[in-house]
C-alpha cells in the first residue's frame, strides 16, 4: 500500500487529508485508538480477533504515513478540527521552506 502523498520532512508529517483514504472499518478502529482503547479492548468492542485489529492498525499507519498510535490519533483529530488542520498545513509549509533553504 502507498502512503498519502504529503511532503516528507524530519519525522512523519501529519497528513489529515489521508484519513479520507481509510475504509469504514479502519476509521472505526482509528476512532477507538484515538479514544485510548488497547488492541484487546478494540477487538472485544468490534467482535474481531486481536490479530485483525493489528492488521487494521498496520494498514492505518501505512495509509496515514505514521509510526505510532499517538501520531495516528493526532492525525485523526487534525482531520476533524479545521483549526488543527490549518496549523498542520502551516507547519508543513514551514518545514518545506526550511528544507529548501
Amino acid at each position: 500500500m502507498q502512503t498519502h502523498p504529503c511532503s516528507p520532512y524530519a519525522g512523519p508529517p501529519l497528513c489529515p487529508e489521508a484519513v479520507e483514504d481509510l475504509t469504514g472499518r479502519e476509521l472505526q478502529v482509528l476512532l477507538l485508538v484515538a479514544s485510548g482503547y488497547s488492541n484487546r479492548e478494540i477487538s472485544r468492542r468490534m467482535t474481531v480477533t486481536e490479530r485483525t485489529v493489528k492488521a487494521h492498525i498496520t494498514r492505518i499507519f501505512e495509509k496515514l504515513g505514521v509510526e505510532s498510535r499517538v501520531q495516528a490519533a493526532l492525525t485523526f483529530v487534525a482531520s476533524r478540527c479545521p483549526a488543527c488542520s490549518a496549523l498542520v498545513a502551516h507547519d508543513r509549509a514551514a518545514a518545506d521552506t526550511a528544507r529548501e533553504a
